[in-house]
């Protein structure tokens, strides 16, 4: 099974469940957990080549403080990596970090659009099955999320919104991936999302019309 290290630097525990209810379950059922609560646990976890998917789920690595971390994880992805932001990490994160991290950090042109907007947001057609399987996502959906401008197509799963901004996106930085969920309610939706951008999907999980009522 694959290694996934959960970075959970500033207290928001996804194995407490404070957020997505059922999604550290599913992430536990499916590859081997480790859930760090200190710098320093989370250093040594990446130095030593363990995760093959790291999901953030508060903003901890954005702090000056923790500059290190962040450049430890920058490698990590590059040398292979996924890592996932998602949860109270889009919700705490200040704007102009996020945007310094896509920029400064991993060379993408993401940037903040809307904060805590309301969208219908649907599966983009173009969607790389390459980067991530289909078959176990949800169409269209409504959801409350920080959404993110200028994204290139080939890097949004979901788009919404009159100006069709990215509700999450997926792009390959160096050999890895990095991965954005912008949900602030952590509906299911963003759970089956999130598990297939770390490749944990399964055939079982495939979406059918009846799932979401």
């Amino acid at each position: 099974m694959p290694n996934t290290l959960v970075m959970s630097l500033e207290g928001f525990c996804i194995s407490s469940r404070q957020l997505y209810p059922s999604l550290f379950g599913k992430v536990l059922s499916r590859s081997n957990v480790h859930e760090s609560l200190t710098l320093d646990d989370a250093l040594n976890y990446l130095r030593t080549g363990w995760p093959d998917i790291v999901l953030v789920s508060d903003p901890g690595i954005t702090r000056a403080k923790n500059k290190e971390l962040l450049d430890v994880i920058t490698d990590w992805i590059k040398d292979g990596g996924i890592i996932l932001l998602l949860g109270f990490f889009v919700t705490t994160t200040e704007v102009t970090r996020l945007d310094s991290l896509f920029k400064e950090q991993f060379g993408l042109r993401w940037r903040v659009a809307e904060y805590d907007a309301m969208h219908d947001v649907r599966l983009y057609k173009a969607i790389d099955e390459n980067m991530i399987r289909r078959a176990s996502l949800v169409p269209e959906f409504q959801a409350q999320a920080v959404f993110l401008g200028h994204v290139p197509a080939n890097e949004v799963i979901y788009t919404g919104g009159p100006k069709n901004l990215a509700y999450a996106a997926f792009a390959r930085v160096g050999l890895g991936k990095v991965g954005y969920v912008g949900d602030v309610n952590f509906g299911e939706e963003p759970e089956r999302l999130i598990i297939a951008m770390g490749h944990l999907d399964r055939p079982e999980d495939a979406f059918q019309s009846t799932d979401m009522r």
